[in-house]
């Protein structure tokens, strides 16, 4: 099983740049749920729509795969950052 630890952001009130962790939550997902969040296209997809998309590839008990995905919303209001261990 792959473990995703997903954390959501939001700017800290009275600064323009600073993230505040808003919401934090951790759930078992399927190898099959992993290639749809990391795959390339639905990274194009996001990014198509204005978002940023940033990926950290790492070695892992599975090969070099992606161990950290970043999204930031176009109104660059709200980050989402997904953390993934093997086990």
């Amino acid at each position: 099983m792959i473990t995703m630890t997903k954390k959501k952001y939001g700017i800290k009130p009275g600064t323009s740049k600073t993230w505040q962790e808003l919401e934090r939550q951790t759930k078992e997902i399927t190898t099959e749920q992993y290639r749809n969040i990391t795959s390339d296209e639905t990274l194009k997809f996001f990014r198509s729509l204005g978002g940023s998309e940033y990926v950290e590839r790492g070695y892992t008990s599975r090969g070099y795969n992606v161990v950290r995905l970043l999204s930031t919303s176009p109104d660059k209001q709200q980050r989402t950052e997904r953390i993934f261990s093997f086990d």
